[in-house]
């Protein structure tokens, strides 16, 4: 055993000084105060059939990067670039197969290798499929631009240039007449090249690396190769998704395989005229040098500046020469940028270089970034151990703490009455949040970057009351379909989706109102399950006057009132159901499967509000939608087809990636994904004076508060410590006065919930030393192994958090000691009967401090010392519901998540599971149809 345990170690210390210290970054700066900038100078110059040399554009180009090192899996990072030439005929989806089809674009990709060891090509880059990779033409005689490449070699201006040489047995020889297939070598060296017509059986040589489609799936998220457009200005930015080994491993990318950044901003080809370098029966036929070619290499755009392209496209519709179509022929490679990039070691190095058993926590989604930056400063680290989160509902994680089947949970709001049926400690240990995150664009296709929302328009969001569809609204309207006594007629008026919504507009005139995208624009991207953001929220709605009295009925100012279903619902709560109960015969959400009506009218009637709801199970699933702008809402039609190509029957899935310019989805993040993935978050109402019912047009009488630093700390100034909960609870009454106007309302602590008796083992002292790491060396910002990532306010002293710190160093002696002993946060107080005192018969009590079934242990009274400068705490009293509770209809959330709770762990498992073999069979199901329809 000690032979082991030595050995482990010593891997451990060799893997801790192998691998580089960073694994996570902090907060990207923004490019305007970048990581890497660099200018370069580039022409487009042709040499005429005389010899004579014409300069056709010259391009001064500066490029910024605003992170370059200690990168992660899909992290977010922002390029922009000046002095590019405009772009003409854009696409409204710039992570497109076919947005390389737009003239001038900057294309940004990733690739294997960097510039200084001259391990780069175009041949090491990533794309996602065979467009990308190839231009092939089945007339004879072609000379498209990149045969005319003035900067290629011989070779690379042949008829046929990339297939496999010599011609593998087997293999019948290329199909194309004219063709330039640019292979891919993986990071095994595996050689992929795009051969279309080949793609089924190999013969010819691998085709698609396991990574690459063939076939887009619009639910999917895209391939991180961009093709970004720029203004008329010469200026423009981008969003780049960063790919590890994890993601794509025929990309490879990682802390020990090299790879940059290429920026290729398209300024067009330099063409040759006089065919001097190429081989004599490569030349144009006599008589055919002015079949075009020339002018086809020459061409300079065929459409406007940022004018939007029809869809599809094809590369009959643009001038190829300044697309990125020939983006690997050598006079247009030559303009790149190249950007050495910087992993961290990877999200599972605790798996794969700690063989020890781990310590784990249960619960908050909100310390997912935190623990994953902290662990690794754990696993690597002989003299410490190994400890991973289990992420799940806090209100689960609290039921099994409750029930003993776990030691540790992480969570937000401990019970209110401080029972956790076993002795148990509220370690403060982090400070953090929920975010309202969106994609948005405004009324001239930009990215929007400045949403404020009130609770009122949030409860409209959640409850449904935007019906989401003109002709739903037309049929709440229409008399001879639906009853005056319908109750949900009183809907008739509602704004269709929040877009148009007068109060809205109100508070973001400079959001478009397109018509587009207003499915998602309809509902909140919320948690399915039991969740403390869930009440966090739904206590923010409650303490608002404006949005509890629209939740109770009262209508808005424009007439606008809340969904049936909804109608007095008690807030707060954990979840939140999905009560929209609407059907009617003459309304299917399957009218846009392209079915006859006989055979629609097989399938079950169902509401269309909760479709549009579509709630998640995980915060990150939702970070997924807004990355990459994908509607969630669930009204995209698949139809199953039998092997006779007979419709049997159809589904419903999520609608997918939005077209660039009207994007519209909003969704509740934790603070901490929010900034390591660049989101938009808006800022929340904190005040106002405007009465409930009157009419508004901008933000006049109205305070609203961003996520930041300051505003969480403010927020924080008001917690108060809670005798009865034993922990600093959050006043939402307080924090809607003028005490709480710059306070954020998604303010969050999180709390290790630990018991301090029956915990097995080492894993007491283990507990013990992460609490005191987590207020010690966890709390010092940086993207070091063991440091804060961005997302969180230190809980330090410095910011007022002193009394937390101390009470956390008391409860981490206090889970060592394992005697039951619970520090109270108001000291001279007691626990509860059956709380964490002690246990339920006495037992504990004897030495501790009393012997009354519990009631007080020897850490009842002791007093923690107020070491920070905290202010005092604003009283505050308790959101309480403003209506009675509603009875849920059997099939909701609500139900499901109460029978997760019963159930506990083992089926929380098993569900995540089945939600994502769900999830996989889903998306190959429509996959495998959309290549049936691409084949027809």
């Amino acid at each position: 055993m000690n032979g082991r345990r030595r050995a482990a170690g010593l891997t451990l210390l060799i893997l801790a000084l192998l691998l580089p210290a960073a694994t996570f970054s902090t907060a990207p700066a923004r490019a305007d105060n970048p990581a890497y900038s660099e200018t370069k100078t580039f022409a487009r110059k042709h040499l005429n059939a005389n010899g004579t040399e014409t300069v056709a554009d010259t391009r001064t180009v500066t490029v910024r990067v605003n992170q370059v090192e200690r990168l992660k899996a899909r992290q977010q990072i922002e390029v922009k670039w000046s002095g590019a030439h405009p772009s003409h005929g854009v696409v409204d989806n710039q992570n497109a197969a076919d947005a390389l089809y737009q003239e001038y674009p900057v294309m940004i990709m990733q690739c294997r290798g960097d510039e200084r060891s001259g391990t780069l090509n175009p041949s090491t880059c990533w794309t996602q499929g065979f467009d990308q990779r190839k231009d092939n033409y089945n007339i004879p005689y072609m000379f498209p631009p990149w045969r005319l490449d003035r900067d290629a070699t011989p070779a690379q201006r042949k008829q046929v240039v990339g297939f496999p040489d010599p011609v593998p047995a087997g293999c019948p020889g290329p199909v194309d007449q004219v063709a330039h297939y640019e292979p891919f070598v993986a990071e095994d060296k595996t050689v992929y090249r795009p051969l279309t017509s080949y793609d089924k059986t190999d013969v010819c040589g691998k085709v698609l690396a396991p990574d690459m489609v063939n076939v887009e799936d619009k639910a999917a998220p895209p391939g991180n190769t961009t093709y970004a457009s720029t203004d008329k200005d010469g200026n423009g930015s981008a969003r780049f998704v960063v790919w590890t080994g994890l993601e794509n491993a025929s990309l490879g990318c990682s802390a020990t395989v090299s790879c940059s950044l290429v920026v290729l901003p398209i300024m067009g080809m330099s063409c040759d005229e006089t065919y001097a370098d190429m081989p004599a029966n490569d030349r144009p036929a006599p008589g055919r040098q002015s079949d075009g070619a020339q002018a086809a290499c020459r061409a300079t755009g065929q459409h406007e500046v940022n004018e939007f392209l029809p869809s599809p496209i094809n590369r009959f519709q643009v001038d190829t020469a300044v697309t990125a179509a020939n983006w690997w022929s050598p006079s247009i490679w030559k303009n790149h940028f190249s950007i050495k990039l910087g992993f961290g070691s990877p999200a599972n190095i605790c798996d794969i270089g700690d063989t020890r058993l781990p310590v784990e926590l249960f619960g908050s989604e909100l310390m997912q970034e935190a623990i994953a930056q902290w662990a690794p400063a754990f696993c690597s680290n002989p003299s410490r151990f190994k400890f991973r989160q289990v992420q799940m509902g806090e209100p689960l994680a609290k039921s099994n703490l409750d029930d003993g089947k776990i030691s540790a949970a992480l969570v937000s709001r401990p019970p209110d009455d401080g029972d956790y049926g076993r002795p148990v400690v509220n370690a403060p240990i982090a400070v953090t949040g929920f975010a309202i995150s969106y994609v948005m664009d405004d009324k001239n296709h930009n990215e929007y970057k400045s949403l404020k929302l009130n609770p009122r328009l949030i409860a409209k969001l959640l409850s449904e009351s935007y019906p989401g569809r003109p002709d739903l609204t037309a049929l709440f309207k229409n008399e001879d379909k639906l009853p005056k006594n319908h109750p949900y007629r009183v809907m008739a008026n509602n704004s269709t989706f929040i877009s148009v919504d007068p109060e809205f507009k109100a508070l973001n005139p400079d959001v478009g109102d397109s018509l587009y995208e207003a499915l998602s624009a309809s509902a909140l991207i919320a948690l399915s399950g039991n969740s403390d953001v869930m009440w966090a929220l739904t206590s923010y709605l409650n303490a608002d006057p404006d949005a509890r009295a629209f939740l109770n009925g009262e209508p808005d100012p424009w007439g606008m009132v809340v969904n049936p279903g909804y109608k007095g619902i008690e807030l707060p709560q954990e979840f939140w159901p999905l009560l929209d109960t609407f059907t009617d015969p003459s309304f299917t959400p399957y009218s846009t499967c392209g079915l006859p009506e006989e055979f629609i009218k097989q399938f079950p009637m169902q509401p269309y509000g909760p479709l549009l709801a579509s709630p998640v199970t995980t915060m990150m699933q939702t970070v997924d939608r807004l990355q990459f702008g994908q509607s969630n809402a669930r009204i995209r039609c698949t139809v199953l087809y039998d092997t006779s190509n007979t419709p049997v029957s159809a589904n419903l899935s999520p609608y997918g990636r939005q077209r660039r310019g009207d994007r519209f989805v909003l969704g509740i993040t934790s603070l901490a994904q929010a900034q390591y993935y660049q989101l938009n978050t808006a800022a929340l109402q904190t005040t106002s004076t405007v009465g409930k019912s009157a009419k508004f047009t901008n933000t006049t009488g109205r305070t609203f508060a961003g996520p930041s630093d300051a505003s969480l700390k403010a927020a924080m100034r008001l917690a108060k410590p809670d005798a009865t909960a034993n922990a600093w609870i959050m006043p939402y009454d307080t924090m809607r006065t003028s005490a709480g106007a710059d306070a954020y309302p998604g303010t969050l602590p999180v709390y290790a919930a630990v018991a301090t008796k029956d915990v097995r083992g080492d894993d007491p002292g283990r507990l013990a030393q992460l609490l005191r790491f987590a207020v010690g060396d966890g709390q010092v910002q940086g993207s070091e192994n063991g440091q804060l990532p961005p997302g969180y306010l230190p809980l330090t002293a410095a910011n007022g958090f002193g009394d937390y710190v101390q009470y956390t160093l008391k409860a981490a002696d206090a889970v060592a000691q394992q005697q039951g002993e619970v520090p109270r946060v108001v000291p001279g107080t007691t626990p509860s009967q059956n709380g964490s005192g002690g246990s339920n018969n006495g037992s504990n009590g004897g030495s501790n401090g009393g012997s009354n079934g519990g009631s007080g242990s020897g850490s009842g009274g002791t007093t923690v010392p107020n070491s920070g400068s905290r202010p005092s705490a604003a009283p505050s009293t308790s959101a309480s519901p403003s209506a009675p509770p509603v009875a849920q209809p059997a099939g909701t959330t609500a139900l499901l998540s109460s029978v997760l709770a019963t159930w506990g762990l083992p089926m929380v498992l098993l569900v995540g599971v089945c939600a994502g073999c769900a999830g996989t069979i889903m998306r190959m199901i429509t996959g495998f149809n959309d290549w049936r329809r691409s084949l027809r």
